[in-house]
Order: C-alpha cells, then sequence, then structure tokens
C-alpha cells in the first residue's frame, strides 16, 4: 500500500474510532442529539436496549482498533542463518531457500509439481520435499536421489548444514518412467579405398 492510500485509510479509520465513542456516550448522556439524518442512521439505538447498542458500538471500536493496528503491523521475513561472528550474521530468507533448492531439482528426471520448505533450526535447517513421481520409478531409489541431490546443493552452494531431509510424494503421474536408452552397438565400417590406378602401358 503506497503512502496515500495509508494516509486515507488512517483518516477513515480515525473518524470510525471517533464515531464510536461519541455515539457510545451520547446513548447514556444525551448530550446533543443528531440531525435527522444521523438519527434515521443510527434509529436501531434510540429503540434497540441501550446495552446492546453500547454493546455494537463496542465492538465496532474494537476491529477498528485492529485494523488500525494492523495497518501498521509489518510481518517479520523469515530466515535461516548461514554462519555468524563477532562482526555479524549471514542470513538468507526461507523463500530464497526454497526456490533455490527447487531449481536445483528441475532436472531429476521422473518428478513432478515439486514443492520445498525449509525449517530453521538453532544449528542447520531440515529440508521437507514434496513431489510427484512417474508411474513404475522405483521409489526408494528415486527418492533417495531427490534428497541427495537438495542436500547437496544446500550444503555446498548455499552454505547450510543440513539437519535431515525428509521426501513426500503426493502422488503419481501416468505414464511409465523413464528407462535408461540402451547403448547402440557401433558398426564399423571398413572404408575401401577403390582402385583407381590407370594401368601404365611401357612404349
Amino acid at each position: 500500500m503506497n503512502i496515500f492510500n495509508r494516509i486515507i485509510m488512517v483518516i477513515l479509520l480515525l473518524f470510525l474510532i471517533i464515531f464510536s465513542i461519541v455515539s457510545g456516550v451520547n446513548i447514556f448522556v444525551d448530550l446533543f442529539k443528531w440531525s435527522d439524518m444521523t438519527d434515521r442512521i443510527l434509529n436501531f439505538s434510540q429503540n434497540a436496549n441501550p446495552f446492546i447498542a453500547a454493546l455494537v458500538l463496542f465492538f465496532v471500536l474494537a476491529i477498528s482498533l485492529i485494523i488500525l493496528i494492523f495497518e501498521f503491523y509489518r510481518r517479520k521475513i523469515k530466515t535461516a542463518n548461514i554462519s555468524s561472528d563477532q562482526s555479524g550474521k549471514t542470513m538468507i530468507t526461507l523463500k530464497t531457500v526454497s526456490n533455490q533448492i527447487k531449481e536445483s531439482l528441475i532436472d531429476i528426471e521422473d518428478i513432478s509439481d515439486t514443492r520445498v520448505k525449509i525449517v530453521p533450526k538453532h544449528d542447520g535447517i531440515v529440508i521437507n520435499i514434496f513431489s510427484r513421481l512417474a508411474e513404475g520409478v522405483n521409489v526408494t531409489e528415486k527418492t533417495k536421489e531427490v534428497r541427495e541431490a537438495a542436500s547437496e546443493f544446500a550444503s555446498k552452494n548455499l552454505g547450510f548444514k543440513v539437519i535431515n531431509t525428509n521426501y513426500t510424494a503426493v502422488g503419481f503421474t501416468p505414464g511409465e518412467a523413464k528407462k535408461p536408452e540402451e547403448e547402440k552397438p557401433v558398426e564399423i565400417q571398413e572404408e575401401l579405398e577403390p582402385n583407381n590406378q590407370e594401368e601404365k602401358h611401357i612404349e
């Protein structure tokens, strides 16, 4: 939200808060009378039980305050610590780590719809991987390949200490798994040089 929208929102919320407070006080004290238009809008407060009307206005006030607080609240960015020393810390956001590990798994065959979630710990990270597998694939070998690839990338390329790497298959995609191509025999053809030598005639 830009600055202009923020200013407008704050003004509207402050107006609503003041309006609720004045309306609640006026129900019991009756310091002044509303205009005809305002009386029509707040007609329910005159006909209904004053305690119920005050309770409704209290809820309006509470909701307005909550919205106002969240307007200035900024969600803390989740990060994972790579290293720390006396001069400071080196950290990466969890979203960045997840995307980097996900990109490193793209070249692995027979998996799709890959999702990666990182759980930061005080001494490293836990990698949770979710994806679909191709039907007919060896689940044990393929999941081991995926876990090892993710762990190796996170430790060597990103500098994390990987505590644990978990894999969860969320389903299977139709179609057989890709099998390694069989090596075709190489046919060696001997090139025969044609004998195009012309006979020499001795004159």
